[in-house]
């Protein structure tokens, strides 16, 4: 078995870090070739004084500068042949890090991506096995489209330190991919985390950051490279984040022509339905949610707005 590390970034934890440290140094796995390293980013809370408080694992803080920024300057203290990335809120089952690790054996895989389930019912939940159809699909041809941030994995002679304004279970894994290596899914290897409870600050900084990632993936968005991901990258990120202008071209149409024949003022009056609708229904409120936190997220990214640092949402 190959030495492991499992890297916890963590901003103002407290309620979660003691939890996730006891479910880490209880994974089924020889604790003589795991290493738990927990990076705090600069946490202003108590979660720098609970994580000292377990003497069995490594801890490091850093000022205030982003999930991305702490696992580069992280990664230089990990032990481990495999590092393993989880969030503070990723409860692993026990034998995820044996069904991440497996994978390994193959020289050609660089990225192995667990498979990350809500502990409870929500829409978000909905979203997710969605994604997770959408990741078996790309794993089998080795094109899988990023990771889960709380569960992935790669060699630590593969890591490329990222830029700070790049999402880095978007970015690292594709940038392996572009190294030559496949990207695959081990839907065994299970983490559960809460429900996030802002959906709308959460999905506008996750598609900010990761259009911010496309610009440092110019050949694999190139459709003449051989190894590129373009239509890949096309089918299941742009083509989702420009949902948001069809429903705007849609409806500002329709209310244009609505009155040149009763079925497109029937299509109007349907549209106007189910906007209200959203506040009634939950998935059509999170479908309307989703659509505008990607919206603002363009216009953020047009006017050339970057976050590099987290906010904890839960």
């Amino acid at each position: 078995m190959p030495s492991v590390t499992i890297l916890i970034s963590a901003f103002n934890e407290e309620k979660i870090i003691g939890r996730k440290i006891e479910n880490s140094l209880n994974i089924n796995y020889p604790s003589d070739l795991i290493q738990i390293l927990v990076v705090s980013d600069g946490s202003t809370d108590d979660t720098d004084n609970i994580t000292k408080s377990f003497k069995e694992i490594d801890f490091i803080r850093l000022e205030h500068q982003g999930k991305t920024n702490a696992q580069n300057e992280s990664i230089k203290s990990a032990t481990g042949e495999i590092i393993i990335f989880s969030d503070a809120n990723s409860i692993y089952e026990p034998n995820a890090v044996k069904h991440l690790v497996k994978w390994f054996n193959d020289p050609m895989i660089g990225c192995v991506c667990g498979e990350l389930k809500y502990d409870g019912k929500s829409n978000e939940g909905l979203y997710w096995k969605y994604e997770k159809i959408l990741k078996r699909l790309e794993s089998r041809i080795g094109k899988l489209l990023g990771a889960n941030g709380g569960i992935y994995a790669i060699r630590k002679s593969d890591y490329i330190a990222l830029p700070t304004d790049s999402i880095s279970d978007f970015l690292e894994p594709l940038l392996i991919f572009g190294n030559g290596k496949d990207i695959v899914y081990e839907e065994q290897a299970k983490a559960i985390e809460p429900v996030p409870k802002s959906v709308y600050n959460r999905k506008r900084r996750i598609v900010l950051r990761t259009i911010s990632s496309l610009k440092y993936l110019k050949s694999l968005i190139n459709p003449f490279n051989k190894r590129n991901l373009f239509y890949y990258l096309l089918l299941h990120k742009i083509l989702r984040w420009l949902m948001p202008l069809f429903l705007i071209g849609i409806l500002s149409t329709n209310i244009i022509i609505a009155q040149k024949d009763i079925l497109f003022e029937y299509a109007l009056y349907c549209q106007i339905v189910f906007y209200l609708a959203g506040l009634f229904i939950s998935p059509v409120r999170y479908f309307i949610i989703v659509n505008i936190a990607v919206f603002m997220a363009i216009i953020d990214s047009v006017r050339g707005k970057k976050n590099i640092i987290w906010q904890v949402s839960r």
